[in-house]
C-alpha cells in the first residue's frame, strides 16, 4: 500500500455510556455524566483512559480481574485491555479523560509507569490529595463550553501534565501480583506492535508504507495490519496519518512554512493529498486553520 491510500476518518472511543466530547485531530476525548452506569459487556477502545472519581465508587473488571476506585481516585488503565464497570455505588460522578495513545507513548513520563500500564495494570495515584476535583471539573467544563482549538490544546496541556504528576507523587498498581514478569497479560500491548510505533514516531514524517512498518517489526504486512489493529483498534495507515496530522497542525501553527513545505515535511506525497486529508480530518482547509488560529504571525 502507497502513501497516496493513507487516508481515513476521524476515530474516537465507541460504547460509552456517558456523554461524550470528541475533539477531531488529536483524540483526545472528555466524559462526564449524572449517573456512571455497570456495562453489559467488555469494551475496548485504543485510548489511555483517566478516570477521576467525584463521589461514590466504581469497580472494574479489567483483563478478568477485579479492581474498586472510590471518591478522590485518580485511575489510569490503557482501553485496548477489555474492561467494564461491574459494580457502581448509588451516587457514583466521575470524570472521564481519554489520551491519544501517541502522546501517552511520547509523553515525559518513566517507562516503568508506561510498562505497566501497557501490560495490563490499573494504575491509581497514591496520593489523591494531589488531584483537586475542582481542577478536573474545570478542564471538563471549559473543553465543552469552548470550541476554540487555543483553550483545547492548553487544556490537552493539563492532561499531559496530569499525566506526569501522577508519576513524579507516586502510584501503585492495583492488580500487582495478579501479572508478574514472564506472564503474557491477555490483551497487552506486544513487543512487535511497540516496534510498529516506534517505527512511525521515528519515521512518519517519511513516504513511508504499511509494508516499511511491517518490516521494521520483521513481519509480513497483512499480518502486521491484523496484529495491529486488533491491539490499537485502528489500522496502520489510520495511524500514520495521525501521526502526520498532529506534525502538520504543528508546524502550521509554529512555521511560517509554505503549504506545499508543510505537505512533503509531513509525508504527503502532493499538495492535493496533504489538502485533501487535512479537510477530512479537521473539516477545514489548512490555510483556513492557518489563519484562524494564527491571523498576524510574527515577523
Amino acid at each position: 500500500m502507497g502513501t497516496d491510500r493513507l487516508e481515513a476518518a476521524p476515530i474516537g472511543a465507541h460504547h460509552l455510556p456517558v456523554e461524550s466530547f470528541l475533539v477531531r485531530g488529536n483524540d483526545f476525548l472528555f466524559a462526564g455524566c449524572e449517573e456512571v452506569f455497570v456495562m453489559s459487556a467488555p469494551h475496548t477502545h485504543s485510548q489511555i483512559e483517566f478516570n477521576y472519581v467525584l463521589s461514590g465508587a466504581i469497580t472494574y473488571l479489567h483483563d478478568g480481574r477485579e479492581a474498586r476506585i472510590g471518591a478522590g481516585d485518580l485511575a489510569l488503565l490503557w482501553g485496548a485491555i477489555p474492561h467494564r464497570t461491574v459494580e457502581v455505588a448509588p451516587g457514583t460522578r466521575y470524570v472521564c479523560i481519554y489520551l491519544p495513545l501517541e502522546v501517552f507513548l511520547a509523553a515525559p513520563i518513566g517507562e516503568t509507569l508506561r510498562a505497566v500500564v501497557l501490560e495490563g495494570g490499573l494504575v491509581v495515584a497514591a496520593d489523591p490529595m494531589r488531584f483537586e476535583p475542582e481542577s478536573l471539573r474545570r478542564m471538563r467544563a471549559e473543553w465543552l463550553a469552548t470550541g476554540d482549538r487555543r483553550l483545547r490544546d492548553l487544556i490537552a496541556a493539563e492532561v499531559v501534565l496530569l499525566l506526569r504528576r501522577l508519576d513524579v507523587t507516586g502510584w501503585r498498581d492495583l492488580l500487582a501480583g495478579a501479572h508478574h514478569e514472564g506472564r503474557a497479560v491477555a490483551g497487552a500491548m506486544p513487543p512487535k506492535i511497540l516496534e510498529m510505533t516506534r517505527f512511525i514516531a521515528e519515521h512518519g514524517h517519511e513516504a513511508i508504507t504499511v509494508a516499511d512498518v511491517a518490516r521494521a517489526a520483521s513481519l509480513h504486512p497483512n499480518y502486521a495490519m491484523t496484529r495491529f489493529r486488533a491491539g490499537l483498534g485502528m489500522t496502520v495507515a489510520h495511524y500514520i496519518l495521525r501521526h502526520r496530522m498532529m506534525a502538520a497542525q504543528t508546524l502550521l501553527l509554529s512555521t511560517r512554512k509554505d503549504l506545499a513545505a508543510i505537505a512533503f515535511e509531513t509525508g504527503f506525497g502532493s499538495v492535493s493529498q496533504f489538502h485533501r486529508s487535512f479537510r477530512r480530518y479537521f473539516s477545514c482547509t489548512p490555510a483556513s486553520f492557518r489563519r484562524h488560529m494564527r491571523p498576524a504571525l510574527p515577523a
